[in-house]
């Protein structure tokens, strides 16, 4: 118990202050509205960030497919001469010719902690200028060897292709994709592959998609950390146990894979199970917050006083609205 109570309140304190106005604003004239002329005629709306010098980029599934492509700045419109494509992990570059719109700075999703404060800018909902949207790192996941970043900042339609960003400014992913439902979680893919595409891709003219996004594959093809949302989306604890445990196998020093059984095991009311692996997460990363929002859970069922407070004042200070839920 005590040795528990140690661990929660001598953990380094990491203050994140939102981003200021001036830092989200001066993001703002690297971000570009991409427009998609589909097969039938349809018009289709995305959004693009300046990622070099006339290299913009978005996601693949933005412009899979059109019969023509366009960005909108500054009442402006431009065509690209070529694309990279990366179909897999849905990152389009778009190459332009005399674009002059200011790059913004790539960053790097490896020096990223959970709760960590980000925001988002984009065209989300189709809207006339940028769009921001603050959250925070919720989870990270591997995948390719880099990380799929999971935050707090929502998105709507139109928001494909927009930038995720640090406090300082420093774009770290590519608002790809959210989860279906009324409290969705959304996904960005990592500014690692924008580096990556930028130095090896090779240059194309046709936008035929030539395969999947990873996360438009099919179930079983999908990550593990996509399996597992529809299991818990349904409250299918037994399906999520075994997904989990393949997770585990799979990687087996993966944080996320054994917070997912841990919250299969509590579901399934193995609490003293749930708090040993849950235990060794919080041990890992202290900062995950739904992680200690179940170690709260169990103290509450078995009415450790000590221990609820001392969780509750972590969580005061990593998600309040977890802490609220608790109560």
């Amino acid at each position: 118990m005590y040795r528990f109570l140690t661990l929660l309140f001598f953990i380094p304190q990491i203050v994140f202050a939102m981003a200021s106005s001036e830092v989200t604003f001066a993001v703002s004239p690297s971000i570009v509205k991409v427009h998609v002329l589909d097969s039938k005629g349809g018009h289709g709306v995305g959004s693009g960030i300046v990622v070099a010098e006339d290299q913009v980029a978005t996601n693949c599934h933005v412009i899979a497919n059109s019969q023509g492509v366009q960005i909108a700045k500054y009442g402006e419109r431009f065509a690209p001469v070529s694309m990279k494509a990366d179909w897999r992990h849905d990152l389009c570059i778009l190459q332009f010719k005399f674009l002059n719109i200011k790059p913004v700075v790539l960053g790097d999703t490896k020096k990223l902690i959970y709760e960590q404060s980000v925001f988002s800018k984009s065209y989300s909902g189709n809207a006339v200028k940028p769009v921001v949207s603050y959250g925070q790192i919720k989870a990270l996941y591997s995948l390719d060897n880099e990380n799929i970043i999971h935050s707090s900042t929502g998105f709507a339609m139109g928001a494909s292709g927009g930038g995720l960003f640090d406090d300082e400014g420093q774009l770290i992913g590519v608002t790809t994709f959210k989860s279906p439902g009324r409290f969705a979680y959304f996904y960005s893919i990592p500014v690692e592959w924008v580096k990556k595409l930028l130095q090896q891709g090779k240059d194309i003219e046709l936008t035929a998609q030539t395969e999947l996004p990873f996360w438009d594959a099919p179930l079983d093809k999908r990550p593990y950390f996509m399996q597992t949302y529809d299991a818990e989306r349904e409250k299918q604890w037994g399906r999520l146990f075994e997904i989990s445990s393949l997770w585990l196998k799979s990687e087996p020093q993966s944080l996320e894979a054994i917070f997912t059984k841990a919250l299969s095991q509590f579901e399934l009311k193995d609490y003293v199970g749930a708090k040993k692996v849950l235990d060794e997460v919080v041990k890992k990363n202290s900062r995950h917050a739904r992680a200690q929002f179940y170690l709260l859970k169990i103290a509450k069922v078995n009415n450790d006083t000590n221990q609820i407070l001392a969780i509750e004042t972590l969580l005061s200070q990593l998600d309040e609205s977890l802490l609220q839920e608790a109560q």
